[in-house]
Formats: C-alpha cells, structure tokens, sequence
C-alpha cells in the first residue's frame, strides 16, 4: 500500500506535541519543507536531536517549537552562531529551551547505537572535556564513566537514543518508503534507523524497480516509514546533490532578518505562515527572486560511474 501524502497531513499523523524528533540534514538534504510545516502547524515541546545543527534547528527554536535540544553546536554556517539559539540561552526568547552538549563524534554514535538496538556505547573523544562537566535535563544519565573490563582504564559511556520520529530528505524514494541517498551522509542513515518511525521527504518518487537497481544508496527500509512526501526543493535553502545548490544569498537573508527578533517574525510571515505548502514556497521565490536566480541553482545533470551487480 502507498504512503504518499502531503507534508501537511505527514506532520499532522505523526509528528505529536512532546515528540523527540531527529531531523536530517548533515551539511546537505535538510528537509526544511517539513521544518516548515513543523512551525506553520505550531507544534509544542518538541526535543530535537542533530550533530551540526543549523538554521533549520535556529528556525524552529526561534518559533517555539522545541523545549529540549541534543545537540553539537548549532551554526548559521558562514554567518556565525545561530541568533535564535543565542537568544533563547540567553534572554530567554520566547522561551529557554534545554539543551545537552555532546561532541559531534558521540551524538552520531549515541544515534547509531539506537539504530543498532544497543542500550549504550563507549566514546573516547568527550573524555577529560568540560562537557563532562555540565549536565542538563539528562542528568546523571547523561553518561557513565566505568572501568574497562578489558585493561581497566576508565572508560565513558554515552546512551543510545531512539527518537520517536526521524524526518529526512533523500533524492529519492518508493512510494512505499525504501529511501536512497548519496553525497554526504553523516548521522541520516544513523538517525532514521533509530527512531520507531520514518517521514521521507523526496525530490522525486520512482518505483521499486528503480530503488532494486542500486539497493546499496538504500538508506532507510519500507517497513521504518510511515509517511512518504515527494517535494521537490525540499531542502531549500540547503542543498540536495544532483538537484540543486546552496543557495548562499537566501541563507545571508535568514541571517540577516534573524539579527532581531522583529525581522527574524517578519521572516517566518513570508516563508512559512504566508504560503501555504512547498508549491506555494517556490513560487514566491520565483516571484521575489526571479525564475533566473531559481533555476541558477539547478544542477547539472551528469551520470556516475555504471556499477555491475552481475555474479
């Protein structure tokens, strides 16, 4: 049976107020449409989980959305640390969410360790870091330091984490969900596996036929996801390889309108509560921007290397 539907209907069956989401987007395919969708439905007290957390993670804490963030850092990239994060740790606007601080080796691993049904893992890079010094809403469970049983040298421990719903962008999918990827990967493949449900945002929808070709890009099984949305631009202002670019002038907008939390409203307004879905998104772009700056993006199209599955 087909998963498709709208980004509208995904968010409202399965993204509940007081979730833990994991949202993908490890330097490319943010799945900013869902991003989008998550603030314009107004969810509440949502945790959010990433390493290398950006302005999609910057925009939803602006917003409101999010009580509790597991994360690494949160950057605009090249325009410094994220203003709304900024501003809610330190004036409390609109609110102070928690936060706990991991390194950007640990959350992968913690993440993977859920994929993998493993209750823990070991870590060596947070270990004599002042990270081990500040603990938050996890307290105590935030790690464990133990003899190794092996040589007995102390050992940190960090716990797996399984998200009740991961949300990732792929170029492409089956309409019943086995999701592929390629370019950068970082914690999506981790991530998605982890969590006890799956919402695929994709550039485009092909058929199994496509996705049994080169089942290696497979990311995600069927049987992880609930939901598949096929949009295409997804990940604007990001950047999804072999669809289109980073779009550098957008992100300096953000930047920009976020300096303030009048411009960073007026902003939300116009992108997010003004258009409707991702169809509306694009059109105002074409609209503001102009059809040249949009289709400047686009990728150029060019094949990879032919692999033989033959045996």
């Amino acid at each position: 049976m087909s998963k498709v539907m709208p980004m509208k209907e995904a968010v409202q069956r399965y993204v509940i107020d007081g979730d833990f989401l994991f949202i993908g987007g490890y330097i490319c395919r943010t799945p900013f449409a869902a991003v989008h969708e998550i603030i314009r439905q107004k969810k509440r007290d949502l945790t959010i989980t990433r390493s290398n957390a950006a302005d999609d993670f910057d925009m939803m804490i602006g917003a409101g959305v999010v009580k509790r963030f597991i994360g690494t850092f949160l950057s605009l990239g090249l325009y410094g640390l994220g203003r709304c994060y900024r501003r809610s740790i330190e004036k409390e606007i609109p609110h102070k969410i928690e936060l706990e601080e991991y390194t950007n080796l640990s959350l992968p691993m913690m993440l993977m360790a859920g994929s993998m049904g493993m209750p823990f893992v070991p870590v060596k890079d947070m270990a004599g870091s002042d990270l081990l010094n500040v603990k938050s809403f996890m307290g105590e469970d935030k790690y464990k330091v133990i003899d190794s049983p092996f040589d007995g040298s102390p050992t940190v421990l960090v716990p797996a984490l399984n998200p009740d719903v991961a949300i990732i962008h792929v170029q492409q999918a089956d309409e019943m969900g086995n999701a592929q990827i390629w370019g950068i990967g970082g914690d999506c493949k981790v991530g998605a596996n982890a969590a006890k449900k799956v919402i695929v945002s994709c550039e485009r929808i092909v058929s199994r036929e496509v996705i049994g070709k080169d089942p290696s890009r497979t990311i995600v099984p069927d049987f992880k996801v609930a939901a598949v949305v096929e949009e295409p631009f997804g990940a604007h202002p990001g950047y999804t390889p072999g669809f289109y670019d980073v779009d550098f002038s957008f992100g300096s907008l953000y930047q920009q309108a976020s300096n303030t939390v009048e411009g960073f409203e007026e902003f939300l307004n116009e992108w997010v509560f003004d258009v409707e879905d991702r169809t509306a998104y694009v059109g105002h772009y074409i609209e503001r921007f102009g059809y040249p700056t949009f289709k400047n993006l686009e990728a150029a199209f060019d094949f990879g290397y032919p692999v033989s599955y033959a045996y």
